[in-house]
């Protein structure tokens, strides 16, 4: 593979995938950090498959480095404000290394940030995530799931040996979360056709341009083979970067990582564990593909009819429906703040159910060609190990209903939920998604 060509006017200046490429470390510290004391952040895995490494060979070429900063194994590392300050203090003035993947990588950049350093450099050790590239951190703030602003690290360096011999899950949960750049590309399309977020055809290039030939060859991904370890990589380097461009992660993500933040909301479990973020979005993958199957076999015609009468919910209607959710949590007042800013009533809902009317087969035929249908994306998903039904990550149809619902109120990113709920005729959709057997019990 090696370098990864960078689009311009990005913050990122080298990403690089290839073989022995952990020995340009030192090399890219001197020349990015011109006198500056390097500091690794790792966690004790990542310490165990490059950080150790990376530690001697900027030793041997005369990089001064702090004591690295170690996270234990346990307990399990979220990516969450509260380690940003002390992080803040141990990057100040230095050169950040952070060796991991998407928590590592996510922290480190934060704290460089707001510790005004001059950028990072990220030690990738698996292709498990579309974070390493982007401008932006997904962050866990007072228990609320955001993407904090922050610098794109200035260089990415990813060793084969390293990447390659991550377990195959993490894996496996990057090309699950690469995978949902499909259904979250269709929420963008029906954003756009109703005019609330018009497609940015530089942004949506970098991810749409080469994404399903990214996606193309799971069998030869779960045989361990180079080409498609390779391709996922740089896909979700390019998704990446799409995000650093567009200081947004809109490119990259629509209702499907929605319901994985409503998972999380909710603290899922799976066995004891929070399932990882690509498991996660897998299966609100599986549902928003099934959700936007079953919602365009609808002619125009049906959902005018289906739909034209429906009342809507008022604003009472929608905080009641919001509170018999959240109330008593510590999400409540941000997502009601947030769902009533976008619910319509009156003339307004009118105008925007006309505008859905005449817009739906334009719809349809921009959201159906998107698509990988739902029966081949499912048995990718199961070649992989990747969850395909709710038990498979700690939950069940009631509790993926819950999570769906609930991700139309969290964030002002219109997706296929908004249009639906706008419709009056989400809760209709899904339960017909989750009594047609897409999902076992």
């Amino acid at each position: 593979m090696g370098i990864i060509a960078i689009p311009e006017g990005l913050q990122t200046k080298l990403c690089v995938l290839g073989d022995n490429v952990l020995k340009d470390v030192p090399e890219n510290v001197k020349k990015l950090w011109p006198g500056k004391t390097a500091v690794i952040i790792a966690d004790e895995n990542t310490w165990k498959a490059a950080g150790e490494k990376v530690s001697q060979l900027l030793k041997d070429a005369g990089v001064p480095q702090d004591e690295p900063y170690i996270f234990p194994i346990e307990p399990a590392l979220h990516a969450d404000y509260c380690y940003i300050p002390k992080l803040r203090e141990i990057v100040k003035g230095k050169a950040p290394i952070a060796v991991g993947s998407g928590t590592i990588n996510d922290l480190t950049k934060l704290s460089s940030t707001e510790a005004e350093c001059d950028g990072y450099l990220c030690v990738a050790t698996a292709a498990s995530v579309d974070g390493y590239t982007s401008y932006g951190a997904a962050m866990v703030v007072n228990g609320f799931k955001k993407t904090v602003p922050c610098a794109a690290p200035l260089a990415i360096i990813a060793d084969n040996a390293v990447v390659s011999s991550a377990p195959f899950e993490m894996t496996a949960s990057g090309y699950a979360d690469l995978a949902a750049k499909i259904p979250g590309g269709a929420d963008w399309l029906i954003a756009d056709a109703l005019g609330e977020h018009p497609i940015d055809e530089r942004a949506w290039g970098m991810v749409q341009a080469n994404l399903k030939e990214w996606l193309s060859d799971p069998q030869s991904l779960k045989e361990g083979k180079s080409k498609p370890l390779a391709d996922l990589f740089q896909g979700l380097a390019a998704t990446g970067f799409s995000m650093q461009y567009y200081h947004d992660s809109r490119p990259a993500s629509g209702a499907e990582h929605l319901c994985s933040h409503a998972w999380e909301m909710y603290d899922l479990k799976k066995d004891g564990v929070n399932p990882s973020h690509g498991f996660k979005v897998a299966l609100g993958t599986l549902i928003i593909t099934a959700l936007m199957t079953e919602t365009f076999k609808i002619s125009a015609a049906d959902i005018r009819r289906l739909t034209e009468n429906r009342p809507g919910k008022t604003n009472a209607e929608r905080e009641a429906q919001i509170a018999g959710f959240l109330k008593g949590t510590q999400f409540y007042e941000d997502t009601l703040k947030i769902a009533l800013s976008k619910n319509l009533e009156g003339d307004k809902l009118a105008a925007r159910r006309q505008l859905i009317y005449e817009k739906w087969d334009i719809m349809r035929d921009r959201v159906m060609k998107q698509l990988i249908p739902f029966n081949e994306l499912r048995a990718r998903f199961e070649l992989l190990g990747c969850p395909v039904n709710p038990a498979d990550i700690g939950t069940d149809l009631a509790g993926c209903k819950r999570a769906a619902t609930v991700a139309g109120m969290i964030r002002k990113r219109y997706t296929c939920l908004d249009m639906l709920y706008e419709l009056d005729y989400l809760d209709t959709m899904l339960d017909t998604v989750f009594s047609k057997g897409y999902f076992q019990l």
